[in-house]
């Protein structure tokens, strides 16, 4: 129980530390107009996506990469690994969930590992974080899946904000290193595209 206390108050300390820095910003709102490309055209898996556009001078801009994966399910447990998640300095909020599941538990590896537990509700389980530090993280998904359950789907989602400056250009770098191969989804501002991830080389 001790362990679990220290966990939880070194993580509530870097948050807390997080938002004060940051406090004047809410990522709910900045849903700004903007014009938006990015490069490579098609990436693969481990490229840095680079998205330039511009906007409204000044403006903070709401950017959104979400994802789902399909994850096989052994003797009734399911297991996904999430490797150099990279978190960036700002504001921001992160949400896991998983569909076909008893429970989701997941383990972050910091300066210590961190571990919490949902139940699920009907047959979702999920949780969403703000102000998380920012840095790069080994993150592993587990739980109970229903019983019966092949196979559940993790939905991800990650949120943050970024600035455009004096003449309304910004520019924001993703490594996709730790999305599967597949489709995901890319919100700026107001608008939102699927970018297909292909393979690694």
């Amino acid at each position: 129980m001790s362990n679990i206390r220290t966990q939880s108050f070194f993580l509530n300390l870097l948050k807390i530390i997080n938002r004060l820095r940051h406090r004047n910003l809410d990522i709910s709102t900045n849903n700004v107009t903007v014009n938006w490309k990015h490069i490579p055209p098609q990436p693969r898996v481990g490229d840095t996506l680079t998205i330039t556009g511009n906007t409204t001078p000044e403006s903070s801009v709401k950017v959104k990469v979400s994802f789902e994966a399909i994850v096989p399910v052994i003797d009734g447990k399911y297991e996904y690994n999430m490797d150099k998640v990279e978190i960036p300095d700002g504001p921001n909020s992160f949400t896991i969930k998983a569909r076909k599941v008893k429970n989701l538990s997941f383990t972050v590896r910091m300066f210590i590992n961190f571990t919490r537990t949902f139940e699920a509700n009907s047959d979702e389980a999920g949780f969403s974080e703000q102000n998380v530090p920012s840095g790069n993280y080994d993150i592993l998904i587990h739980g109970l899946a229903k019983e019966g359950e092949k196979e559940i789907i993790i939905y991800l989602e990650a949120v943050e904000v970024i600035h455009a400056d004096i003449d309304g250009e910004f520019t924001y770098n993703y490594n996709t290193a730790a999305l599967p191969a597949g489709e995901f989804m890319v919100l700026v501002g107001d608008s939102s595209r699927t970018i297909e991830l292909s393979p690694a080389i």
